[in-house]
């Protein structure tokens, strides 16, 4: 028996290929099975989201990652970088290079705990909380922007579903 691979093996087609055409201008693109995966419509919808919030807040202000953070600092003083971790999704050394950023900009800071030495508690500045206040106002125009697609019912029932998607 030959291997696979091998060249007595290989077979080539004999017949003739088929003549390659042109697309005609302007012809509608075939999507095939992307419309109905899931995977491929999460990727779209966040693309679409990344160039929304982009024009409302601007590519080189917090990204929506920092924004997160920051609410969660803002809502939970004194939270471990691990809690932040955990409940954003963000693996520790990654979490660490954003905390790292956001104190160099002067909108956290971190203060080692009295009862566990290891652990540092995270707070919002003065500056990082007015800095929040004002995105605040940008973030809340663009979710208005972008739930206008939706009726509420059907906003509720959507933010259910992906936040399945991510629970445990």
């Amino acid at each position: 028996m030959e291997q696979a691979g091998s060249n007595s093996a290989r077979v080539r087609d004999k017949r003739p290929a088929a003549p390659r055409r042109e697309r005609a201008a302007g012809a509608k693109v075939d999507l095939g099975p992307l419309p109905k995966l899931l995977g491929y419509n999460l990727r779209r919808a966040n693309q679409a989201s990344w160039r929304t919030y982009v024009s409302f807040i601007g590519e080189n202000k917090i990204r929506p990652g920092l924004f997160s953070l920051l609410c969660l600092v803002r809502a939970n003083p004194g939270i471990a970088q691990i809690e932040l971790g955990t409940h954003l999704g963000v693996d520790k050394a990654s979490i660490v290079a954003l905390l790292d950023r956001l104190e160099r900009a002067g909108l956290i800071e971190r203060r080692r705990s009295t009862r566990d030495r290891r652990r540092q508690g995270i707070s919002l500045t003065e500056s990082g909380t007015g800095e929040l206040e004002a995105l605040m106002t940008q973030v809340r125009q663009l979710e208005r922007h972008m739930a206008s697609r939706f009726s509420k019912a059907e906003l509720e029932q959507f933010l259910s579903f992906l936040q399945r998607m991510y629970s445990t």
